[in-house]
């Protein structure tokens, strides 16, 4: 397996005709049958004029999410995890200021259709049936680090099924659906990046990589099948009631016990829609300055009051549960404390 740095193709501005240069560009490569030309999306949103200004930035993200995954507040920036339109999950909608010196570059709404329009344009000029991803950088759960990964696809078997077929031992495959797109996007970035000026690559001698033609739309694991919709954090929130607007953002680096409970304190005041709010008190009392106990009081001695803060208590509990799923609080007891009838009506 061969992957050539696609070298010649300059700064892209908006409007360039995008296939014509990566023609040019690619024409000293010898380019045959088979070959996969991995691109930058970011070149493809710099042709179509994909850009906004800095301030604009958070809008367009708001903007182009489907919806919203997950907010977590590093220093005083506060980072966007949502899916786009094509499907995939990034961070921030996938929008980009690196290597953006005009501003900050939006993807394309349909880099299939994209990736698509590229491969007709590169096969009629250059006569060879090719196949062409479009790739962004992203990062994944639960690894650490970015690499390639293709988010529009044309003319290339984007999956392959092993299904049906045996291991090294002949044993037989069951499960294993091979991304070949995503690994072709990651072999093509190590000669490509954004410190080197090389936004593309054309990777040589892959069996089958241009056997089928699979969009990348296909490659997320999105709705029904999607085992992870949302963090455990934000999916505790979304149990206990909270709207979006509702939610409060945690922090990306660890976070002190007191701002945690604080934190699990106000999701559990919060009232759900449409519903009045809870009638209760609450203290939470410190022992060696963190707190290990919280207080919730009854307003009177009425099965309604007594309804409140029982009710406010159990959302407390499961609050300060959902604070303990990624790093465990230390014992917090949660009581309820009931007025005396005497001293109500004295």
């Amino acid at each position: 397996m061969h992957v050539l740095p696609v070298t010649g193709l300059g700064e892209i501005r908006a409007g360039d005709d995008l296939a014509a240069l990566l023609g040019e560009a690619l024409a000293p490569l010898d380019p045959r049958g088979g070959d996969v030309l991995c691109l930058s999306t970011k070149v493809v949103s710099k042709a179509l004029g994909l850009r906004v200004s800095p301030q604009e930035r958070d809008r367009a993200i708001a903007d182009v999410a489907v919806r919203t995954v997950a907010r977590r507040l590093h220093t005083r920036v506060v980072t966007s995890v949502v899916q786009i339109p094509s499907g995939p999950v990034m961070a921030a909608a996938g929008v980009d200021s690196s290597n953006a010196p005009d501003g900050p570059l939006l993807l394309p709404e349909d880099p299939d259709a994209c990736a698509r329009e590229l491969r007709e344009a590169l096969v009629a000029s250059l006569g060879v049936e090719l196949g062409v991803l479009l790739t962004d950088t992203s990062s994944r759960v639960w690894r650490v680090g970015v690499g390639d990964i293709s988010l529009g696809a044309a003319g290339v078997a984007s999956l392959q099924d092993l299904r049906g077929g045996t291991d090294a031992d002949g044993r037989p495959l069951t499960v294993t659906v091979r991304n070949l797109a995503d690994e072709l996007a990651a072999a093509a970035d190590l000669v490509k990046g954004k410190s080197s000026g090389v936004p593309a690559a054309l990777v040589r001698g892959v069996p089958g990589a241009v056997a089928m033609d699979v969009p990348a739309r296909d490659l997320s694991r999105t709705g029904p099948d999607d085992w992870f919709r949302r963090p455990s954090l934000e999916s505790v929130w979304v149990a206990l009631g909270l709207t979006p607007e509702q939610e409060p953002i945690a922090r990306m680096s660890p976070e002190p016990v007191a701002e945690r409970v604080d934190r699990a304190l106000s999701v559990a005041a919060l009232p759900r829609p449409d519903q009045e709010p809870s009638t209760a008190s609450v203290r939470a009392l410190p022992a060696d300055g963190e707190p290990s106990r919280v207080v919730v009081t009854a307003a009177d001695s009425s099965h309604a009051a007594l309804i409140h803060a029982a009710t406010h208590a159990e959302r407390i509990r499961t609050a300060l549960q959902a604070e303990s799923l990624g790093l465990p609080l230390p014992q917090i007891d949660v009581e309820i404390s009931v007025p005396d009838p005497d001293q109500e009506t004295s």
